[in-house]
């Protein structure tokens, strides 16, 4: 008998606890007509079942009242199903006077749909009869002192079957009987005065009075189990035992075998059962004689089958002791009724007891006998049993197959008196210690002017379906009443101006309804008949959700009740609402415990249908609600961490649209958008969510409770969450979502730092949020740039710009920073604002932008704007041809600027008069209205002159020692520019790093026009120029008296002039040198005349003549004075003498060796004869010359 067991491991729950009952009553009909006259004070409702739109309902006046489910008008959307009567059938019955009242009428109801019967047992008597309308069947057959029916096969599927096996218990045995066309014994099983059984296929559990046995109704066994009652004498699990009967047909066959049996045979077979026709003498005496004369559990007597168990039982002794005997017996305690049922295919339930006041115990046995998983406990013995198979429509598959399955117990909790029966529910296959925290109680309804003293519970054949408008009504969307909100958008929005005009007016529509008559209400509505469109499609949704189904009934009095499962969301809905309370004075107050318990509960429950994943949703929605409205509304004092916490958890787990959140901030609640059509959330949510805009409303003339810094970190980290989700698709309304998530991000932002100060806001890590913020912008744009300008951040308004490509506007930005515009972020300085400008000028491609911006730039700092035209990187390149023009007209300050870089960079000499002309128009300017610039010349002057040699030249010292004003700087720039050469710098030149441009090419003479006023100002420029027209008498004369820049003098003379070039001919230095050494002799001072001379002869002694420096030299000098000349000369003088005696002697051995080489040719070739024949030899006779001498030698 074993088999593999089915779902036996106990499975570990969470405590879900919620204040409401787990299970609901629905009316299933009400003010059933017990009677036909109508006066039906004694009748009452005995048993119930549902089948297939039938309803049958048995009383204890031996009827069936049948009735008929009509299905609701569907245009009706509040109708419920309704049952018409179709009929009233009287039972027949045996008389059976022992049969106590509260047990007379319809006891049971037993449907075989497979083959179209039902079998009914009535006052003792059992009858077929056919579906659906209970016309008798099998010729009125009655099967008399029947105690029990029952016992189909759990494990069979009605429909694949075209025969049903029942059990049929009498009172000295039990019937397998099998039912079709006709009604077939199968075998009697020696277990008399069954009362109940389950069955599993040929293993079956069954109770009589006393006890509980398992039994095989193929091979006619039994096993002892339990005895029902603890103070019974048996004490467990017994040896398997035969239970052989007399069998009156072979066992089941084929169908094509089980048809040969036809409705007589049936008939004949069931002959003994039928008392109809016995006289009421004999059925009394065959009463009197059974073993057992009445089916009533509560009667004190044993059973037969107790009593042999007793007789045949090892353990029990067939003698007492005489004492013992003659001792009174005590009372027998009153007889429990048996409950078994079959919770797996492979288990079967047992119920134990003392006493019905006291607790009940349950016990699983397997198929074998033994006793698994452990025990579970009622709080009163129960009335009646049944389990809840969580059979509801549109219910996901659990991974490992598995249901919440529920166990009933009908229980009397009466007290002092007072009638009161409730439901106990728990699950049967929970951990047994956990067992106690699972289980919940629902308290019977009553009817009207009714005690609930009779009450029965039964699981019908068949599901009702109903509809829990409760579900439906807080899933249900709804438009949620904002009406002061508006959104944020501009007609340049995508969104585009005609839907912003429709949204307003819809607006006003919404706030007119209220307050408009009947005639303005339905004008109203016609405008508005998207919205009532949209309601009804929301409706009909809802009331989808709503559709369930239930098997279970509950009568009491003439009422009959749906035992609906109270769905998870209406529960831990109610628990929610449970966990709010509010003063006389309207405020609210919230156990944040409970609420938080509720989350975990949500977060750890596995949605089974479409309805409870929506409303587990829905549920993680309201309560994150609750905690963050309960958060902001409370003093700051009373916030603490675990608060904080919990409610950031909530809210990130919760995924509550943020727009809900965020109208509760008002702070915040402006940057929410919604569409045309409004925000359309969860009614219940709906509902929650205007609470508090109300109690915002009320506190907005009042002194709101601030919002501290720590809610605003909460926010911002729970709107950073949401950012991440931007793309997901299951996300209604994403664009306003996100949109309304990035707008109300940045104004949080933006007003947490505002709080700091500049100090702070260095270090801030708000800073770097932000500018992370909006350099990934993909919010409202036009929201974004009006909190920016509000908050008057430009700095970080241009980074929005740069996100958005939007140059021309990133450069604005920065000009109104650098024009002085308030930043109160200072982020940049105007000097890195202008640096910024000019690298992002560099890198865009708009030439239109590179030419405003780079020229106002180069107005504004010329030094730094004309890199923009001059960066060789830049993306926009302009020729200097269009720069020099668009300068001069933008920013003429920058002119000079740009061309020196032209000149001196890029060696453009075209550009040298340009800069030239900027050059003197700069120094002249000054000079001709500034006579201390003129002092300032002249002192430079006088002080060089006053420097004690060595000294540097003039260049270098003005360079070195110049005053910043700017026109000194153009001045060294005049001088470098007209003393430019090709190979290394001039005398004229500085030793800075600036390269000098090569080949000038410029007009002297316009240049010597302008500086001619000045000439004894600008001496170095005067120099330049008479040097460059070959005037060098005049230059070394500038050089000498006007400077005192002697060094420079000397360089003049070596390189013939004042370019840096190659050292000039001889005979230009000879004459330059001679020029040089009269102006020194002209010197005022007579000692820096001898030093200077005689300084000049000793160092340059070779490009002078000693005849004219001779003639020059004043006679009262001494020799000493023209040492050093005159000892160069005398050296010369000497190497000179000695190179000419050194050159005859080598002639001389030169022309020994001609001659001594031409006396050796002549030998060798003889002498010649020129005669009339011409040349010949003397020797060899005449003969041609042949050249053997080759080229001969002058001599001469």
């Amino acid at each position: 008998m074993a088999s593999d067991d089915d779902g036996s491991a106990p499975r570990k729950r969470r405590r879900v606890n919620p204040p409401t009952a787990p299970y609901l009553f629905r009316p299933l009909l009400e003010q059933v007509p017990l009677s036909a006259d109508g006066s039906d004070d004694d009748t009452r409702i005995t048993c119930v079942e549902y089948w297939n739109d039938n309803l049958y309902i048995g009383t204890s006046s031996a009827e069936i009242l049948h009735f008929v489910c009509l299905p609701p008008d569907p245009s009706d959307q509040s109708s419920e199903p309704s049952f018409i009567l179709a009929s009233r059938l009287p039972i027949p019955h045996s008389p059976n006077a022992s049969i106590p009242p509260e047990q007379r009428g319809i006891q049971q109801i037993v449907l075989l749909p497979a083959v179209g019967k039902a079998c009914v047992r009535c006052n003792g008597t059992a009858t077929f009869y056919l579906l659906p309308e209970l016309s008798p069947a099998f010729g009125n057959l009655k099967i008399n002192n029947c105690c029990w029916i029952g016992g189909l096969d759990q494990n069979a599927v009605p429909e694949d079957e075209e025969t049903q096996l029942i059990m049929i218990a009498v009172q000295n045995k039990t019937m397998l009987v099998q039912i079709g066309d006709g009604a077939r014994l199968l075998r009697n099983i020696e277990f008399p005065g069954c009362l109940a059984a389950s069955r599993r296929g040929f293993v079956a559990c069954a109770a009589d009075a006393n006890s509980y046995s398992l039994l095989d109704v193929q091979h006619q066994q039994k096993i002892h189990l339990l005895p029902i009652s603890f103070l019974s004498d048996g004490l467990g699990p017994g040896p398997v035992e035969d239970v052989q009967g007399a069998s009156l047909s072979p066992p089941p066959q084929s169908s094509a075998d089980g048809s040969s049996h036809g409705r007589s045979s049936s008939l004949n077979t069931l002959t003994g059962m039928l008392q109809s026709e016995l006289p009421p003498g004999s059925r009394e005496r065959a009463s009197s004689l059974s073993p057992m004369s009445s089916p009533n559990p509560a009667s004190p007597r044993r059973s037969v089958s107790r009593e042999r168990q007793n007789s045949a039982s090892p353990r029990g002794s067939s003698e007492q002791p005489p004492s013992e005997a003659r001792k009174p017996l005590p009372p027998l305690p009153k007889r429990l009724k048996p409950h078994v049922l079959s919770p797996t295919s492979t288990e079967f339930l047992l119920v134990r007891g003392t006493d019905e006041s006291e607790p009940g115990v349950g016990m699983f046995f397997n198929v074998d006998g033994d006793l698994v998983r452990g025990t579970i406990t009622f709080n009163k013995y129960p009335e009646s049993l049944v389990i809840d198979a969580g059979d509801e429509t549109n219910l996901i598959q659990s991974p490992d197959n598995r249901r919440d399955e529920l166990i009933l117990a009908l229980v009397d909790l009466s007290e002092d008196q007072e009638p009161r029966k409730a439901l106990e529910v728990q699950p049967w296959d929970v951990d047994p210690a956990e067992a106690e925290t699972h289980k919940s109680w629902v308290q019977i309804p009553a009817p009207p002017g009714t005690q609930p003293s009779y009450v029965g519970l039964r699981n019908t054949l068949s599901s009702s379906q109903f509809e829990l408008s409760e579900v439906g009504q807080l899933l249900q969307m709804v438009r949620l009443k904002t009406p002061s909100l508006l959104p944020h958008m501009s007609p340049n929005d995508p969104r585009t101006q005609a839907s912003i005009e429709q949204l307003q007016k819809e607006k006003e529509l919404f706030e007119s309804q209220e307050s408009t008559d009947s005639e303005g209400a339905k004008k109203g509505d016609s405008q508005r008949g998207w919205e009532a469109e949209r309601n009804a499609e929301e409706t009909k949704f809802a009331r989808a959700l709503g559709k369930a189904q239930s098997g279970l009934v509950l009568w009491s009095g003439n009422h009959i009740w749906r035992v609906v499962r109270n769905p998870l969301t209406s529960q831990l809905n109610d628990a929610l609402q449970g966990a709010q309370t509010e003063d006389e004075n309207g405020n609210r107050s919230l156990e944040r415990d409970a609420i938080l318990n509720i989350i975990d509960v949500v977060l750890e429950t596995e949605p089974r249908s479409e309805a409870e994943f929506l409303g587990l949703n829905y549920l993680k929605q309201k309560a994150s609600l609750l905690l963050f409205g309960d958060l902001i509304s409370m003093d700051a004092a009373a916030r603490d961490e675990a608060a904080f916490d919990a409610t950031e958890r909530a809210l990130i787990t919760g995924d509550l649209d943020p727009r809900i959140a965020l109208v509760l901030v008002p702070l915040l609640r402006r940057e929410v958008l919604q569409g045309p059509q409004g925000i359309w959330i969860h009614a219940g949510l709906a509902q929650t969510a205007e609470v508090y805009l109300q109690q915002l409303e009320k506190r907005t003339g009042d002194s709101p409770n601030p919002i501290d810094g720590d809610v605003l970190n909460l926010i911002k980290r729970f709107l950073l969450s949401w950012q991440q989700k931007r793309g997901y698709g299951s996300i209604t309304d994403e664009t306003y979502v996100f949109d309304s998530v990035d707008a109300a991000l940045l104004h949080l932002l933006l007003e947490q730092d505002s709080k700091h100060t500049p100090e702070q806001r260095q270090s801030s890590q708000t800073r770097t949020e932000m500018n992370r913020l909006v350099d990934n912008w993909k919010g409202s744009f036009d929201r974004a740039v009006a909190l920016l300008e509000e908050y008057k951040r430009l700095f970080v308004l241009s980074r929005l710009y740069q996100s958005q490509k939007m140059s021309r506007n990133v450069l604005k930005t920065w000009r109104r920073i650098i024009e002085g515009e308030e930043d109160i972020g200072q982020e940049v300085t105007v000097s890195g604002a202008e640096a910024q400008m000019r690298r992002y000028l560099a890198k865009i491609k708009d030439a239109q932008l590179v030419e405003e911006y780079g020229s106002w730039l180069a107005g504004r700092n010329p030094k730094l704007g004309t890199q923009v035209f001059a960066d060789s990187s830049s993306r926009v390149k302009l020729a200097p041809a269009e720069v020099v023009p668009l300068l001069k007209e933008r920013a003429p300050n920058a002119v000079q600027v740009y061309l020196e870089h032209l000149v001196f960079s890029k060696n453009l000499t075209q550009y040298a008069d340009d800069l030239l002309s900027y050059y003197l128009d700069t120094v002249l300017s000054v000079l001709e209205t500034s006579p201390e610039a003129r002092e300032s010349l002249s002192e430079s002057y006088s002080t060089y002159r006053a420097l004690q040699p060595p000294k540097p030249t003039y260049m270098n010292f003005i360079t070195a020692n110049a005053p910043p004003e700017p026109w000194w700087q153009s001045r060294i720039r005049l001088l470098q520019l007209l003393g430019g050469s090709s190979s290394s710098s001039s005398q004229f030149s500085s030793t800075s790093t600036t390269p000098t441009p090569t080949n000038l090419t410029y007009s002297i003479p316009s240049i010597l026009s302008r500086i001619e006023p000045f000439q004894h100002e600008l001496v170095s420029e005067s120099v330049i120029l008479d040097g460059l027209q070959g005037r060098h008498r005049d230059a070394l004369h500038l050089l000498t008296h006007g400077l005192g820049d002697y060094d420079s003098a000397i360089r003049y003379c070596i390189f013939g002039g004042p370019s840096s070039a190659a050292p000039t001919d001889r005979t230009l230095q000879r004459e330059l040198f001679s020029n040089l050494l009269d102006e020194f002799l002209r010197i005022a001072d007579p000692s820096e005349r001898i030093e200077r001379s005689s300084d000049l002869l000793a160092r340059f002694a070779a490009w002078f003549d000693v005849n004219d420096v001779l003639r020059l030299v004043p006679d009262d000098w001494s020799v000493d004075i023209l040492s050093g000349f005159l000892a160069h000369v005398f050296r010369v003088l000497v190497t000179e003498s000695r190179e000419v005696r050194i050159e005859r002697a080598l002639s001389a051995a030169l022309n020994l060796r001609v001659g001594t080489e031409f006396i050796d040719g002549v030998d060798k070739v003889g002498g010649w004869v020129e005669d009339a024949e011409g040349l010949r030899r003397l020797r060899d006779g005449p003969g041609p010359v042949d050249g053997e001498f080759g080229d001969m030698v002058n001599g001469s």
